[in-house]
């Protein structure tokens, strides 16, 4: 059995696209779904809970920002590989989890991801997303760098504790970077998409000077613990007093 584990919180609008996609995978293997919801005030818990028959598994459970959320979705799983992804993606290729979990296996990785393809029409996110993209399979050999989808086994997950929850910003990258240490980890051959929302909010030069920055401070002082910037987790979840909120 393959466990999915989607941290969220008021992902309403988005939710169904990625677990629609998943419930059409054409694979010869039980899916397990897991939604680790932070305390969503719209209803995210029940656009998830209305996909619970077309899985094997299915459960809700509370999660929280991230990170956290994350750790709890894998300990309430109960499949290996465990593969995360982000509430805001989408799987078109029906085959995505067939192929990448058997090249996963047939390679006896212990940890990968993706390379990602931005929803989008304007040709710059193409070009930012396709750089970061470049950037990966290098990487693999210096710093790994993660993404929004990661496959883990789960003893490696377990035997690097999972992901790091005193890290506020870019904790894939170091949540892969200790898998890496312990296990052979490479970048997989089928693509995931995601929204741009996060772009367009943001701005795409703002956001790029925001993960510029963030690239800097990991590299030269290493995990990120401090990090003046508003997250989309709200208040009420977990106050971190070194988040900057409007």
């Amino acid at each position: 059995m393959i466990s999915i584990v989607i941290p969220a919180y008021n992902e309403e609008s988005f939710i169904g696209t990625i677990l629609e996609s998943l419930a059409v995978q054409e694979i010869d293997e039980d899916i397990e779904v897991v939604v680790a919801d932070a305390k969503s005030k719209d209803r995210t818990r029940a656009v998830a809970e209305s996909f619970r028959s077309r899985f094997a598994k299915f459960m809700i459970v509370e999660g929280g920002l991230p990170a956290p959320g994350r750790n709890r979705g894998a300990e309430a799983s109960t499949g290996n590989p465990i593969v995360f992804l982000d509430a805001d993606m989408a799987l078109p290729d029906r085959n995505f989890l067939a192929r990448n979990i058997s090249y996963f296996r047939l390679n006896n990785l212990g940890a990968a991801t993706t390379k990602l393809v931005p929803q989008s029409r304007n040709i710059f996110d193409h070009i930012m997303v396709g750089f970061y993209n470049l950037l990966l399979w290098p990487a693999v050999f210096v710093r790994p760098l993660g993404s929004m989808c990661i496959v883990v086994t789960r003893e490696t997950f377990e035997k690097v504790g999972g992901y790091p929850e005193d890290v506020i910003m870019a904790e894939d990258h170091d949540f892969v970077l200790r898998c890496a240490k312990v296990a052979k980890y490479r970048i997989l051959p089928v693509p995931a998409y995601f929204n741009i929302r996060r772009i367009v909010k943001e701005g795409r030069l703002g956001l790029a000077l925001v993960y510029s920055k963030a690239t800097i401070l990991r590299v030269f002082r290493g995990p990120i613990k401090k990090f003046d910037y508003e997250f989309g987790y709200a208040e009420d979840i977990i106050h971190h007093d070194h988040v900057k909120r409007k």
